[in-house]
């Protein structure tokens, strides 16, 4: 590196040595910068080849981590279980609801009595519903055995970004990465609602998954393309919060990809396969209701809702449901209105929500842009939104914690798993408060790390965060809304805690060297 000394005589006439001195601080910053890229580099990649069978014990420790926290989330969850205090109990009885009627033959797609005045049956999609029905013909109408069924497929979700980590950064920070997942407390805590809102995260998942190893394969590439286009589409059947994902990755294959042509045209077989997916749900609504309706009617409520919030009495808009059916009732002049803010004429009403709300956000530009940064902030608190495992010494789990009782259905099954790891609870409620209080800081450090290494493969992991913090800040929006986002964001948490443990090796083995020299007889 040239020194200062150097630096002022090389022109002594035009460089003062002042110019001098913050030149040599660049070049100094920038050869710490080389270097340390040289080491994170060197540091996420040095584990070599890793055989199957070690992949493999990794990916069943994740999963049976997975299962273990989930499990006993679902203990501290059963006293409200089946009862008018469970976690999301209206929407919960709106998909069951429709779940029973599936499962008691009167039609999959379209109810057998469904009125086409009725426009409830837009508020939520369908594959949630169906799901459930599949579950209670096998074993019956019973929520615990539901959990069972969705924290053993949400518990793979765990295992996919295990993988998607190690085709994109390494094997170390992949393991991070699933355990981190793992263990997560929101997304144990929402595992165990009778909602879509975990279970829409695998399908995403798979996709993801999917469309990098269609990018490493030239063989196989469009039907690997086809299959996570498939796999897309069936998350949107859950939720549709993913609908347009597959044409934001397009854009997203374009900006990163070496090989433009080939990704683009990847990326695009995906999202029209995923719309083609979708498509059922679609040409169902316009059968029943001759309108087009992609998936749902739910736009113009949650905008709506959203701007009552942040604005309080300040545009006329509410925030709650009931509360929206209230006012539609009283400007519509139709008393029917006020019982659900989605049916009668749920889709003429949710139109005009879209068009009051849309009215003021483009009035109001940039007041709407301070609000959606605040609700992405929100997406991200990872302090708050969900409880960690209840204490062991806890009266209420104490209770719960009885395995005297026996076995006999699946829904039994389900809790007897989290029962018998009483014992553990103290220890993975540590897990999830070290987890908690280094996630956000991590999950920025890790970003860092990353672009600095691979902008182009930090941005492909920040596709999925990056759609759904603009996508669901425009709107009302709650933390179980945009769960699949964050098994991305702790894949850049993973690399952290990587980093964090190699560089303390690294230190520990330095020492280690330093009191062998200075040891007595060397």
């Amino acid at each position: 590196m040239t020194t200062l000394r150097e630096l002022v005589l090389e022109d002594g006439n035009n460089l003062t040595v002042r110019d001098a001195l913050h030149q040599s601080i660049l070049a100094g910053i920038q050869s710490s910068a080389s270097r340390f890229r040289v080491w994170v580099s060197a540091t996420l990649n040095n584990q070599g080849t890793v055989g199957f069978k070690p992949k493999l014990i990794a990916g069943l420790l994740i999963f049976a981590v997975s299962l273990w926290i989930r499990s006993l989330h679902a203990v501290d969850m059963a006293p409200l279980i089946h009862g008018p205090n469970q976690p999301g109990a209206g929407m919960t009885a709106e998909y069951d609801g429709r779940a029973e009627t599936i499962a008691d033959g009167h039609g999959v797609m379209v109810p057998d009595n469904l009125k086409p005045s009725d426009t409830d049956f837009l508020a939520y999609p369908p594959g949630y519903s169906i799901f459930l029905a599949s579950i209670y013909h096998q074993v019956g109408r019973d929520y615990f055995a539901v959990q069972l069924f969705q924290n053993v497929l949400n518990s793979l979700s765990s295992v996919l970004i295990f993988l998607i980590a190690a085709q994109l950064v390494s094997w170390s920070a992949s393991i991070a990465s699933g355990l981190l997942s793992a263990v997560s407390h929101h997304l144990a805590y929402y595992s165990n609602f009778i909602l879509p809102d975990g279970l829409c995260a695998l399908p995403l998942l798979v996709s993801v998954y999917l469309l990098v190893k269609a990018e490493r394969s030239a063989s196989r590439s469009l039907w690997l393309c086809a299959a996570a286009g498939l796999t897309l589409g069936l998350s949107v059947w859950l939720r549709p919060n993913s609908l347009l994902l597959g044409p934001f990755l397009i854009i997203v294959m374009a900006l990163i990809s070496l090989r433009r042509g080939r990704s683009v045209k990847n990326a695009a077989v995906m999202a029209l396969v995923s719309l083609v997916v979708v498509a059922p749900i679609t040409i169902r609504n316009y059968v029943v209701y001759r309108e087009f309706i992609p998936v749902t009617i739910h736009l113009g409520v949650v905008l709506w809702e959203g701007i009552g919030e942040s604005s309080g009495d300040r545009f006329g808009a509410v925030s709650t449901d009931d509360e929206v059916a209230q006012q539609d009732a009283i400007l519509y002049g139709d008393e029917r209105y006020a019982g659900s803010w989605a049916s009668p004429d749920g889709i003429r009403r949710d139109r005009d929500h879209v068009g009051k709300s849309i009215a003021i956000i483009i009035r109001h530009p940039f007041w709407y842009g301070g609000v959606m940064l605040k609700r992405m902030g929100e997406l991200v608190k990872y302090s708050a939104q969900a409880p960690l495992v209840d204490r062991g010494d806890d009266a209420k789990v104490s209770e719960n914690g009885n395995t005297t009782r026996e076995v006999t259905t699946v829904g039994d099954l389900s809790l007897a798993v989290g029962k018998t790891l009483h014992w553990t609870r103290a220890f993975a409620r540590a897990l999830q408060r070290v987890a908690k209080e280094t996630a956000l800081v991590f999950i920025i450090a890790g970003a860092i790390i990353m672009f600095s290494v691979s902008w182009r493969k930090a941005l492909l992991v920040a596709a999925v965060p990056t759609y759904y913090l603009l996508a669901q800040s425009a709107m009302h929006v709650e933390f179980r809304y945009a769960l699949p986002m964050h098994y991305f964001l702790f894949l850049f948490a993973g690399i952290t805690w990587v980093v964090i443990s190699a560089a303390a090796f690294d230190w520990m083995r330095k020492l280690g060297r330093l009191f062998v020299a200075r040891a007595p007889g060397n």
